[in-house]
């Protein structure tokens, strides 16, 4: 039995329907390579251990994903949208500059990102796309900036929240067109962000539970996957554990309010399972930086950028009193090029 039939059996086990049909609808877009399995699963056990400075060897893994020039771009722009101030004062901007701003579990969350865009923008029609990345792109802002204004969330667990469910939408776009189609004009006329009970009538399982195998898929132990899916439900019957449980529900919390409500609750509601306020300059700070990464002129579509956007006027940190040297790059490796537009 592989480490994802034991996944789904243990939460079939608990009376979950439809695990199966998810691991199925994600099948079209093939196993996940195995470098980037491999370094999430070496940054969870970091993660989990409380290593503040990951070792050599660890390092060496990742460094060697980050000098792959989509992925290198890819850190580049997500980091100017989200945390500016990491480029600045660097002569020039490296790598390992970039490398030593992120923990563990937000390496862990930006590397799946890479990995998972790419490739399944790679299978969806681009016009169609759209409907996948546009509030995934908004839901990853929401909770990157959760995560950078409240310590107890974090910037990966921000970033692992809700987006994970609108790259689960690409999934049932896969699998079932003209059905995704009446889905999308369903939440649009009720203003609703899902409809789970939608979903299990046309795919036979939620988008929840398509994050949920996602994460495993791409390296995420059981404990991560089962916390994920109950701050996403709201079960108040699975004890919230300190490593995932409380950060997954104070960022679902937060990424809730704002996207549905546009505002930042004065505390963390009771199903979160922790007592905890927002000081009003947090939900300020939280606020402007969300009109600023979120506004149409100063939108970064970070998941969008591939060895091509690195060059001295795009990315001039990375050159900044360099000599012609920095402009040589690695080739790109296959499974992360850039989407077919």
């Amino acid at each position: 039995m592989t480490e994802q039939d034991d996944l789904i059996s243990a939460l079939e086990d608990q009376a979950k329907l439809g695990w199966k049909a998810s691991s199925e609808l994600l099948h079209p877009f093939g196993p996940v390579a195995g470098n980037f399995s491999e370094a999430i699963r070496l940054l969870v056990h970091h993660y989990e251990n409380g290593v503040q400075i990951i070792p050599p060897p660890g390092q060496n893994h990742i460094l060697r994903l980050m000098k792959n020039n989509t992925i290198k771009a890819t850190y580049y722009f997500m980091t100017k949208a989200y945390r500016p101030e990491v480029l600045q004062g660097k002569q020039p901007l490296t790598i390992e500059h970039l490398f030593e701003a992120y923990s563990a579990i937000d390496h862990a969350a930006i590397i799946s990102y890479c990995y998972l865009f790419r490739n399944m923008s790679r299978k969806i029609e681009k016009d169609e796309w759209e409907y996948v990345q546009t509030p995934l792109y908004e839901a990853l802002a929401v909770g990157a900036c959760a995560g950078i204004n409240v310590p107890q969330i974090g910037f990966g667990f921000g970033l692992l929240g809700r987006g994970l469910r609108y790259l689960a939408f690409a999934a049932f776009l896969r699998e079932n067109r003209r059905a995704f189609k009446e889905y999308r004009q369903h939440l649009k006329a009720h203003d609703l962000p899902f409809d789970l009970e939608f979903e299990e009538r046309m795919w036979q399982c939620n988008n929840v539970q398509v994050s949920a195998i996602i994460l495993e898929r791409m390296g995420f132990n059981r404990s991560i996957a089962i916390q994920y899916l109950a701050a996403a439900e709201r079960d108040t019957s699975m004890p919230a554990d300190p490593l995932y449980g409380v950060r997954f529900r104070l960022a679902e919390a937060l990424i809730e309010s704002y996207m549905e409500r546009q505002e930042i609750p004065q505390a963390a509601p009771t199903w979160v399972g922790t007592d905890l306020t927002f000081p009003t300059e947090v939900r300020g700070k939280l606020m402007t930086d969300l009109r600023r990464v979120i506004s149409e002129k100063q939108r970064i579509e970070w998941l969008n950028k591939g060895g091509s956007s690195i060059s001295p006027e795009q990315t001039p940190e990375l050159f900044a009193g360099a000599g012609t040297a920095a402009t040589e790059a690695p080739p790109e490796a296959p499974s992360v090029q850039p989407p077919a537009r």
